[in-house]
């Protein structure tokens, strides 16, 4: 396919974030609003507006740091009191109801007292005298030119239940991995579902497979001798053989037949630093070095040591065409790999049913799947350097974006399960961290201080952002500093 070039390649970028982040708090709002909470802000990012819009109670707005994004619901952190005695105020009424209460005023009335989470009254001194007015529950507090709605006791995050505060909470990455099923559907509605028995769809013309004859619709029942019972069977087998010739069992029409099928090798870029810089793509087949055709790894790897100290010719091909690119040893790191190939396809089923099961069921494996690499992670020597921070997901979004729609969806797919994932840790100012608050609260049977857990948030936070810059320093480092 053509390239996106940089523009379209960022606004591939900017949609994919856009898509998970608004999802993510799309979740939270949408449980919110069912169970009456007030959102005061849907926020698209952090930092300084960019751009915002207020139709109804909540301000939607983008922000400028591309991080991630918020649902300000009334109650859920420390709110401080908006009107203290003795402070000036103008009062807008629809006859004796308070609408709007414009603050620092300077001829105003002078507040007395007030009440606006449960009695929604508001005392003030006018003309010597006091005077009490009623409060409409979806009042507003103008000050330097923002009006803030007011949030009765009954519209505040602390007042739910434990059960509507837990779905509140949850929802978010909950509505991640709906996201994750909904595309991984719509890839196997593209794409057809994967028939997971060896049963050959499509025979590539010109590759090993056809020479020896194979076609579509023929059985797989042994490679080399070895019984294979499902596709990822026959992957395992092709690639861990090390002949020439692989001899493979086939069923055809009720026959059985032995076909010679001689695998062809296949180097890519299994990693690279900066490949943006020289524009590889990870996973471009490399054909040949300096002109010299290759035919192993450790061929590969002689004629890199050998080239040492000066650049070097890459010969890759992408999308069946030869490209050769420069490549200089003493800027960039690379590794090759080697895959056998034979040249068939999976078979694939294309119906509606199909890919609706698809969907879920592609999340759930790849859900145990992160579960699996954080445990591996916590048991790493080093695990920074097995993390990517902002910079390398921006980077490998946008390599996907090259390589296509299809590549594009699966990872933006893959993206939203660890945008979930990573949420519901019980870390202080996630996700999780909220629901782990709420766990103790079950337990005791009363909440934590609000301004005690506030903190653990506040400090959470903290440590995040002192987490993030640390990946993307390491992402830098990898991908631009070598």
């Amino acid at each position: 396919m053509p390239s996106l070039g940089f523009l379209g390649t960022a606004l591939a970028i900017v949609a994919v974030f856009g898509l998970l982040v608004f999802v993510h708090e799309l979740g939270h709002f949408l449980l919110a609003r069912r169970a009456g909470i007030l959102a005061r802000e849907f926020a698209i990012g952090f930092g300084p507006k960019l751009f915002s819009f207020k139709p109804g109670e909540t301000l939607w707005s983008v922000r400028l740091l591309p991080l991630g994004g918020y649902v300000r619901m009334a109650g859920e952190d420390v709110e401080g009191e908006p009107l203290k005695p003795g402070q000036r105020v103008r009062l807008e009424r629809d006859g004796d109801v308070v609408r709007r209460i414009h603050l620092d005023a300077p001829e105003g009335s002078v507040v007395v007292r007030s009440d606006l989470e449960r009695g929604l009254r508001l005392t003030v001194e006018e003309g010597g005298e006091e005077r009490t007015y009623p409060v409409a529950r979806d009042a507003e507090i103008v000050s330097g030119g923002e009006a803030i709605q007011i949030a009765p006791w009954d519209r505040q995050f602390g007042s739910k239940s434990l059960l509507d505060r837990f779905w509140v909470l949850v929802a978010g990455p909950l509505f991640n991995l709906l996201l994750a099923a909904v595309l991984f559907s719509l890839l196997a509605l593209l794409n057809g579902v994967p028939n997971p028995a060896p049963v050959v769809g499509q025979v590539g013309p010109g590759t090993p497979a056809a020479a020896a004859g194979l076609r579509a619709g023929d059985v797989i029942r042994a490679v080399n001798g070895q019984p294979v019972a499902s596709w990822d069977d026959l992957q395992r087998a092709i690639g861990e053989s090390t002949a020439d010739a692989l001899a493979v069992d086939v069923e055809r029409d009720g026959r059985d037949f032995r076909a010679v099928v001689r695998p062809k090798r296949q180097f890519f870029i299994a990693q690279m630093t900066n490949t943006a810089q020289i524009e590889l793509l990870p996973g471009d087949e490399v054909t040949a070095i300096d002109g010299t055709p290759l035919e192993s790894v450790t061929q590969a790897e002689a004629l890199l040591e050998a080239a040492a100290g000066r650049p070097v010719r890459l010969t890759v091909l992408r999308d069946g065409r030869p490209v050769d690119v420069s490549y200089d040893l003493g800027k960039y790191r690379l590794t090759l790999g080697e895959r056998r190939i034979i040249g068939i396809y999976q078979e694939r089923t294309f119906s509606v049913w199909a890919a609706l099961v698809d969907g879920p069921k592609e999340t759930v494996l790849w859900i145990g799947r992160i579960f699996a690499s954080l445990g591996a992670l916590f048991q790493s020597h080093h695990p920074l350097d097995q993390l990517g921070g902002p910079v390398a997901i921006f980077k490998l979004t946008g390599d996907a974006a090259q390589r296509g729609f299809s590549t594009l969806l699966f990872w933006t797919a893959l993206l939203s399960i660890n945008l979930g994932v990573f949420n519901l840790l019980p870390i202080p100012a996630l996700d999780g961290g909220r629901l782990l608050f709420l766990a103790i609260e079950a337990v005791r049977g009363r909440p934590i201080d609000q301004a005690k857990e506030g903190l653990v948030h506040l400090i959470g936070f903290a440590l995040l952002l002192l987490f993030i810059v640390l990946v993307t320093w390491n992402d830098i480092q990898k991908l631009f500093l070598g």
